[in-house]
């Protein structure tokens, strides 16, 4: 007589895509909780209810999470950049206006994402390199910055010397607004010696104020 062997049903896609998610959002928290060296794919298994070897089929090492996390941000960021541009009408100026603001709504939604994206924080270390890395491809958020520039200059819209310092200056003092903005909405002691609380100024006006700035300068020969 033939063996019996148990058979198994193969998870659908849509349950292993749910899982994912659940694997992203619960890594997330543990790594703003403890940080890349406190965080361990162990600390992830139990926090999730799987054992370490299932969470292995999903990402091979604490790097590679770290990586799919990004990946899907930036992708997302990328779709709603991409939206706004499709269905801009209007000056490149006020376009590059629009793109700004999304950067605030985006960090604002949720500065844990926004930190592991554009703050400090780096991706911490693996000997493997499984396949999500693998597939994973740089970012280049400035290049698309510098051709819409590039675009209101050509428009003769502005006269920026070099648009890709331009990009670059837009980017910083938009990159210190939000994270500004993110340490005064946690409360972080690191900015106790910034005396305006958002009681006095929101952040919302705060990145209002800086927006006007930056229309100006925009529209000037500063740049």
């Amino acid at each position: 007589m033939a063996p019996k062997y148990k058979v198994t049903r193969a998870r659908s896609k849509e349950k292993k895509d749910d899982q994912f998610e659940r694997i992203i959002q619960a890594g997330i928290k543990l790594f703003q909780k403890k940080g890349s060296e406190g965080f361990s794919l162990r600390n992830l298994a139990d926090e999730l209810g799987m054992t370490k070897n299932n969470l292995y089929n999903y990402v091979s090492s604490k790097r590679e999470l770290w990586l799919a996390i990004r990946n899907k941000f930036y992708s997302q960021y990328y779709k709603e950049n991409r939206k706004i541009v499709e269905e801009h009408e209007g000056t490149t100026i006020d376009l590059l206006l629009e793109l700004s603001k999304q950067y605030a709504e985006f960090a604002k939604r949720d500065y844990a994402v926004f930190r592991m994206m554009f703050a400090t924080s780096s991706a911490p270390l693996s000997d493997k390199v499984g396949k999500i890395e693998k597939a994973y491809k740089e970012f280049r958020l400035l290049d698309g910055t510098t051709r819409t520039i590039q675009k209101a200059k050509n428009d003769g819209e502005i006269n920026p010397k070099n648009p890709a310092m331009a990009a670059l200056f837009l980017y910083s003092l938009l990159f210190g607004v939000n994270y500004v903005n993110m340490n005064r909405r946690e409360g972080n002691p690191v900015l106790e010696n910034i005396q305006l609380s958002i009681d006095d100024i929101s952040n919302e006006e705060f990145y209002e104020y800086v927006l006007n700035i930056v229309e100006k300068l925009l529209k000037s020969d500063m740049l």
